[in-house]
């Protein structure tokens, strides 16, 4: 304030404060929000309105920790200027539930009297549209991100669009996965009638069927509703008189539709329909989370249950050999569910007899090189010991396991076979059969071959396994039915079977079978005298693994599919052009799919053009000068006029009349429509020289690149079309002062492009270049508050008019600092391009570099462009005689440095004045 106030412990100091008393009393019941603050700006007293607006421990308070950041600066200034009763515009304040409310106020300055000490602030709410929807659409919001389950999201969207809108009934419909019905998902107000409507083709003639497959919102009067509907109302009768009905869509898809009735003629306002088209927009992708997650739960539930039930048992254990994973079967086959063993010790559920040479297992670990099978007893949940077969794998390297990968199966029973066959062989020497009884006994194929392999005895098991019977593997060696690419594996490691300390071996590998290939399982083991300990032959039990390898086969491939699409989606909120855009989606679909090369075509005007190419395509020319000559085949653009990928093999014509085939080029092709708000903008065409089949993965791979990337072309669509508005927004206000300023006619587009060119030559780049241009559109802004009277007087001001003109700067700057898009930038040509170098300019008096670069570059431009127009009380100068009064004030007046700059750049004879500069 400018007079001086007492401190606080001042205050404190005096005896009494009747008036303030008085003023509390009052206070407390007045309806609007009243605080008053002692000198320092802490709250001494709020009313019972203020505490419930703006929460309940106020007292003690700094006052200015309520308020909103931006608005802090300007109404500091009012405080402390404030002799009388003040007006304060609106300003933001923060609620008792967190968010920001606006207010004006009133501000009574008292803290010179000593019956009072304190200031009075009386608060006035303001209220804009759409308030009373933001705590709904808050909840929503809150809600729908709670929940996976889809009747949760109908029910939360049904309840608040009723209670909201005080519809009486409404329901969520959802498009089949078929896309040719709608299934009704959730209802409420309608009875017996829901019951008629559960389920109906997407063709037929209703309000939910018309939103889905046009996309877009209906909001039906009565009278719209009779007269669009004719044939639904006459086999119905009319029980609601108004409906809302908006499409539930997520990206490009339509999913479904919300529709809400009124038993009311009702014509629905922009803010209900802006409300209700975000209530939509907020259950589509609930929705679609939801089934989502379901599908990966599924999908989850389906892995468990294979691991649950596979034969072998998967650990991980970390550095420390602490188990980090189990797989499912650990369950079925030691008792433990997976999660109790996780943070154990792996040795203190192994037989101490067995950690020494389990130990040296693992401590020989090569990377990614699986150990030999080492036989171990582990202590079951009820405490028996069972025999398990292991294998590691070290993967400590690998980032996504980060540990020691064993897998075990259970060889309890085949452990136990081997001692008793031991004890009968040393009882009955070697009883052949006995041997065979154990072996009939074994679902597994078991064999027992001579000391170079060959088969000397065979399960009936051979047929189910290998499928051939077991008197054809007699005398053949033990892998003669095996894949010739994996021979070679088997035969050097069968070769190791004389080395000391061997044991057993285990193979994978693939036997032909029915006509494919199917991966089995042997275990091959040695077989030893009981005395001499000399091997005197060999037995091996081999199984199927099919389903496990097609098991890890189908994770693998998913698990690629979902991390490539997530780096793809990644990488297209990194780029910004629409060719970089393509380009990375053309880079990404040939690295997933069987494709080669590939071209990114502009569709424009019904012509296709180049836009840019991928891999190692041949030359575009014939392709290119046929696309523009010749229409395409009648498939083809079918297919591209419905938004659908066209696959095209050898023999499929793309043109018609149809071209030679095959091709020498683009023997297999396909075209991939682009279609951002429903528009064909661009075609992404895949080629290889080599015929081929499209699989069923790549045709679901190019279908969500298509999405995905039209969704990005779209967003970047919206970015563009909001750029230009705002910098035709910022050039229309701009021109409107201009013109109620008729004498400056041309003012705005001159001084923009000479300070933007200016600008340029000083080093502005990027967002400080538009936040300059953006100042020069709106410096002078604060005349609008000007009277006509004096902006327009065509004659000498009086001191007292040209006061209240250098006011405009600082009017400018309040009307436009809440504005968040603002940059500050902006805002300093505002409020300091009419300061001068040595101090005399206003509103402030900065001088020199106090002056920010931005004021002072458009100051330059708009003394230039003041002395070369026509006012009423002079002529324009020439600009000879213009710039050399820039020559005269640089230093005193403007910046020297920034005179000289734009003087070179009138003499270099490349600043343009006539046209404002085009950023659209």
């Amino acid at each position: 304030m400018t007079h001086k106030l007492p401190h606080d412990a001042v205050r404190a100091a005096l005896p009494n404060r009747p008036g303030f008393e008085l003023l509390r009393r009052v206070a407390q019941e007045a309806p609007e929000c009243t605080l008053l603050l002692a000198a320092s700006g802490r709250i001494e007293y709020a009313n019972p309105a203020a505490r419930r607006m703006l929460g309940q421990v106020l007292e003690g308070q700094l006052a200015q920790m309520l308020l909103h950041p931006d608005d802090l600066a300007g109404l500091r200034a009012r405080f402390w200027a404030a002799t009388e009763a003040t007006f304060l515009p609106e300003f933001r304040v923060r609620g008792s539930q967190g968010g920001w409310l606006a207010f004006t106020g009133q501000l009574t300055p008292l803290l010179d009297d000593p019956a009072v000490c304190a200031s009075l602030l009386r608060l006035q709410r303001v209220e804009h549209p759409g308030d009373q929807y933001r705590p709904a659409l808050a909840g929503l919001s809150r809600a729908l991100g709670a929940t996976y389950s889809a009747p949760e999201v109908v029910e939360t969207v049904l309840k608040l669009g009723l209670q909201v809108m005080q519809a009486p009934a409404g329901s969520v419909a959802l498009l089949s996965a078929d896309g040719q019905e709608v299934e009704l998902a959730g209802h409420t107000g309608y009875g017996d009638l829901a019951d008629r409507w559960a389920r109906f083709p997407v063709n037929l003639d209703t309000p939910i069927t018309h939103a889905i497959r046009s996309a877009q919102a209906l909001f039906l009067s009565d009278r719209a509703f009779r007269e669009r509907y004719p044939e639904l109302l006459s086999g119905h009768p009319q029980v609601y008189r108004s409906a809302a009905v908006l499409p539930l869509t997520v990206g490009d898809r339509v999913i479904g539709a919300v529709a809400l009735s009124f038993d009311t003629d009702r014509e629905f306002v922009p803010e209900e329909r802006e409300f209700l088209q975000t209530v939509a927009d907020l259950c589509a992708p609930a929705l679609d989370r939801s089934r989502l997650y379901h599908e990966l739960r599924r999908e989850q539930a389906w892995y468990h249950t294979v691991t649950r039930n596979s034969s072998d048992i998967a650990t991980v254990l970390d550095e420390q050999g602490v188990i980090r994973y189990e797989s499912g079967s650990v369950e079925r086959l030691l008792g433990y569910s997976p999660d109790e063993l996780l943070g154990i010790p792996a040795f203190a559920l192994i037989h101490p007899d067995d950690h020494a040479h389990t130990q040296f297992t693992l401590s020989t670990l090569q990377p990614d090189e699986p150990s030999a099978p080492t036989l171990f007893r582990f202590r079951h949940k009820d405490g028996r010991w069972v025999w398990l077969e292991g294998i590691a794998v070290d993967l400590r390297q690998e980032e996504h396991v980060r540990g020691i990968l064993v897998n075990s199966r259970d060889v309890t029973a085949s452990e136990e076979a081997q001692a008793a066959r031991l004890e009968t062989m040393r009882a009955l020497e070697l009883s052949e059969r006995n041997f065979r009884h154990l072996a009939l006994g074994s679902g597994d194929l078991v064999r027992q071959h001579d000391l170079n392999g060959r088969v000397e005895y065979s399960s009936p098991a051979a047929q189910d396994v290998l499928g051939c019977s077991s008197r054809d593997l007699l005398g053949t060696g033990p892998w003669h039915l095996a894949a010739p690419d994996d021979q070679p594996a088997l035969a050097e490691a069968f070769s190791r079977r004389f080395l000391p300390g061997f044991e057993q071996e285990r193979f994978e590998y693939r036997v032909h079978q029915g006509g494919e290939w199917v991966w089995v399982e042997t275990i091959f083991k040695a077989l030893r005298d009981p005395d001499s300990q000399t091997i005197t032959g060999f037995i091996s039990a081999t199984r199927k693994i099919e389903q496990r390898k097609q098991a890890e086969r189908q994770l693998r491939a998913q698990l690629d599919r979902y991390r490539h699409l997530l780096d793809f989606t990644a990488s297209l909120e990194r780029l910004h052009h629409a060719d970089e855009l393509a380009e990375e989606a053309l880079n990404k679909c040939l690295s997933l799919t069987e494709y080669d090369y590939g071209y990114a075509l502009t569709c424009a005007g019904g012509q296709m053009r180049l836009s840019t190419q991928a891999g190692t395509p041949p030359p575009l020319g014939d392709l290119h000068e046929m696309l523009g000559t010749h229409p395409l085949a009648p498939a083809v653009r079918q297919a591209l006029a419905r938004h659908e990928a066209c696959f095209l093999e050898e023999n499929d014509p793309l043109l018609d009349p149809p071209e030679a085939r095959p091709r020498a080029h683009w023997r297999s092709l396909c075209l991939l429509p682009i279609t951002p708000r429903g528009d064909l903008v661009t075609v992404l065409v895949f080629g290889t020289d080599e015929a081929m089949g499209t699989s069923a993965e790549t045709r679901q791979l190019l279908g969500n690149v298509a999405a995905r990337l039209s969704h990005a072309l779209e967003r970047q669509s919206h970015l563009e079309q909001l750029n230009t508005s705002r910098e035709e927004t910022l050039r229309a206000l701009g021109l409107a002062l201009e013109y109620r300023d008729y004498e400056t006619k041309g003012h705005t587009d001159r001084v923009v492009a000479l300070t933007e060119q200016l600008g340029r030559a000083l080093g502005f780049t990027g967002a400080d270049l538009d936040a300059l241009r953006w100042g020069a559109f709106l410096h002078d802004t604060g005349k609008v508050a000007i009277p006509d009277a004096i902006l327009l007087k065509p004659g000498k001001l009086t001191e007292e008019e040209w006061q209240v003109i250098k006011r405009h700067p600082t009017i400018g700057f309040e009307m436009l600092h809440h504005i968040p898009s603002l940059p500050p930038v902006t805002l300093e040509v505002v409020l300091h391009h009419q300061e001068r170098w040595n101090g005399s300019g206003y509103p402030l008096g900065l001088s020199g570099a106090e002056i920010p670069l931005a004021a002072r570059v458009f100051a330059v431009v708009d003394v230039y462009d003041a002395l070369t127009s026509e006012r009423p009380y002079k002529p324009a100068w020439t600009h000879e005689a213009a710039t050399e009064q820039l020559r005269r004030e640089a230093g005193m007046l403007l910046d020297d440095r920034v005179v000289t700059a734009f003087l070179a750049l009138l003499e270099g004879g490349s600043a343009r004045m006539d046209e404002a500069p085009d950023h659209g």
